[in-house]
């Protein structure tokens, strides 16, 4: 296996993703931040990496970054990526590089929606399958070897920033009703472990495909708090009060909400299928579970 690129890797997934390619020496990896300041601290957080400059904006950067790599991963983030020219760079970049075997994005989008089902208010938000609608027709189109890991549902580290400081300080779920659905939630750390795999996997198992991780249980805010009461073993109620969110967002309140709108209706028909257990080769984390292991944060 050749060198690995990690596109993000100052984020969760991806900082996951690379962190299981170092622990179990699947290569050699090289781990990209946009900024030069945070080389040093992204040296460090991946010891045994290398650490480079790549700025999805900047293509002579991505080009650079792309020389002698054989795996990439990008998993973009939320609300600040303009697809329509981050993508771009990205493929242009690979296709100068020559090298590129196998392309992983990430999404998170129920299978088959496109920018055409979606308004220009929402799209506009940047979030989410806002972001993946607008992503993934142009890396249909590319010719790359591309492989896309989607996750149409909620990723359980949202729990650390919706549910876990109002759990703790007043045993409640405070979030905005108009958000509420039954969803499906999907472990952080079983979806770096399906990437890793993929990313050091058959480049003819993954290219061309697209592998949709879900969960067999769907989960309403008031399910959430059930579980939290009984990891617990005390009451935690599920209250409309959108206070806590708008102090987490800030200026960005307005666009999650104009976001969730269309959320909570088009995942809804979502499929579970069992792809995630058998990429993994055992069964993926629970909520309840993910709960159970981290009470020590909301305790």
């Amino acid at each position: 296996m050749g060198k690995t690129l990690v596109l993000g890797a100052t984020g969760r997934l991806a900082g996951l993703t690379a962190k299981r390619l170092l622990q179990a020496s699947r290569g050699s990896l090289r781990v990209a931040t946009s900024q030069e300041a945070r080389l040093p601290r992204l040296g460090e957080r991946f010891a045994g990496a290398e650490a480079v400059v790549a700025d999805w904006n900047d293509e002579a950067s991505l080009t650079a970054a792309m020389q002698g790599v054989s795996r990439l991963l990008v998993v973009t983030p939320d609300f600040v990526t303009d697809e329509t020219t981050v993508t771009p760079n990205i493929i242009r970049a690979a296709r100068r590089a020559g090298t590129i075997e196998l392309l992983v994005r990430f999404l998170g989008m129920p299978p088959g929606l496109t920018a055409r089902d979606l308004t220009l208010e929402f799209l506009d938000t940047r979030c989410g399958a806002n972001l993946h609608v607008v992503a993934k027709p142009l890396l249909d189109a590319s010719g790359l070897p591309v492989c896309y890991v989607n996750v149409p549902g909620w990723i359980m580290f949202n729990m650390a920033s919706f549910f876990f400081p109002e759990v703790k300080a007043n045993r409640r779920i405070a979030m905005p009703a108009m958000t509420d659905e039954s969803r499906m939630w999907v472990s952080e750390h079983d979806i770096a472990a399906v990437m890793a795999d993929v990313l050091s996997g058959v480049t003819a198992d993954h290219a061309g495909r697209e592998h949709v991780l879900t969960s067999a249980e769907r989960y309403a805010y008031a399910d959430v708090a059930r579980l939290f009461a009984d990891v617990l073993g005390e009451p935690v109620a599920n209250v409309d009060d959108d206070t806590a969110l708008r102090a987490m967002m800030g200026e960005e309140f307005d666009k999650l909400m104009t976001y969730f709108r269309h959320e909570r209706h088009a995942y809804r028909n979502v499929a579970h299928t069992k792809t995630l257990s058998r990429l993994l080769g055992h069964a993926p984390q629970t909520l309840r579970d993910y709960i159970e292991a981290s009470r020590h944060k909301f305790q």
